[in-house]
């Protein structure tokens, strides 16, 4: 059963929901907001209501069947600063560059507090692994992963050229945040597309090896180099964001952490390979077992059919001689 700290998430995504959460904690704090109005711009559902169980949550959804579905030119459906805060998250990217500075200048109208981005960043580093992961994908599955097709459709943005085009529209506080500590999110995206992609009827097998990750590592995963970056804009002058960026600091990581939790990954890793060969052989049985009842059913449909065939026959041959006495009856009386 999972607790309340959804620890057992997948490693980015808890990483991700996690900052966003203490963002918006933060903005709420300086300002004395009991339950900030939110609005999530995404292109499904992201889970982030489990995190921010004490906000006013809003979502719009930005795509449909994973492609943009975005008005052009972008316009959103809410009034001037109708939130305390707005943001996107896995969005960003996976629309068309020329969309990007609307979207923008459209969550900065309807806000009234903070803007967030999160967004991967374009830089050689992320460009290099993008591939590996979609190579991976396409070696072990066969699939042509649509998300990281959009990174190379619509392009990754370089951090400098989004901060640019938020200062272009006026946004004149504006913090960068690291998340996603590069070096480490390759692995760990590396065995989610190997163990979990495809298995989410399963995700408590997997659950104790993103614990472990979450719990122990996933705290030092605030720093670059980075694949991906959050910016947190304020859109008013009491949301001081170079405090939301001092609070929002992480410690820096102790010595030995990495090395013990990495013997931890390893034994759970084991642990979940065993139990999923247990499964695995249990499947085996019960598909055999289920081979051999349907063979079973299929010898006794068989007999049935014989049966039927048989009976049809015999009532064939009952309604010819009982055909043939009524016509006798009527010729000879």
């Amino acid at each position: 059963m999972e607790d309340a700290s959804f620890l057992g998430r997948v490693f980015d995504s808890y990483q991700n929901m996690m900052q966003i959460a203490a963002c918006i904690r933060e903005v709420a704090r300086q300002r004395g907001l009991a339950r900030p109005r939110v609005l999530e711009l995404s292109r499904r559902e992201t889970g982030l209501p489990d995190y921010l169980t004490e906000v006013d949550l809003t979502r719009f959804a930005t795509h449909e069947n994973d492609r943009p579905s975005l008005s052009v030119p972008v316009a959103l459906p809410f009034a001037d600063g109708a939130f305390d805060c707005c943001l996107v998250t896995d969005v960003y990217e996976h629309i068309p560059p020329e969309r990007r500075p609307e979207l923008l200048q459209e969550m900065l109208r309807v806000t009234d507090g903070l803007v967030i981005v999160a967004a991967p960043q374009g830089d050689p580093i992320v460009t290099r692994l993008d591939r590996v992961v979609f190579d991976f994908i396409w070696g072990k599955y066969g699939e042509r992963f649509l998300p990281l097709e959009q990174h190379v459709e619509f392009g990754l943005e370089p951090i400098a050229e989004t901060v640019a085009s938020l200062q272009r529209l006026g946004a004149d506080h504006v913090a960068v945040l690291p998340g996603n500590y590069v070096y480490r999110w390759i692995h760990m995206i590396l065995i989610y597309f190997d163990l979990q992609h495809r298995n989410g009827g399963h995700a408590a097998l997997f659950e104790p090896f993103n614990r472990i990750y979450n719990q122990y590592l996933s705290p030092y995963d605030y720093r670059e180099p980075c694949y991906r970056y959050l910016v947190a804009i304020a859109t008013r002058p009491d949301v001081d964001v170079g405090v939301l960026e001092a609070a929002l600091q992480k410690p820096a990581e102790q010595a030995g952490i990495a090395a013990e939790t990495d013997r931890m990954l390893v034994r759970t890793f084991r642990e979940i390979d065993s139990a999923a060969a247990d499964r695995l052989r249990d499947a085996d049985r019960e598909i055999a077992r289920l081979v051999k009842e349907n063979a079973a059913l299929g010898r006794s449909r068989d007999e049935r059919a014989r049966e039927v065939a048989e009976l049809n026959a015999r009532l064939q041959r009952w309604s010819v001689r009982a055909h043939a006495r009524r016509w006798a009856r009527r010729l000879f009386g």
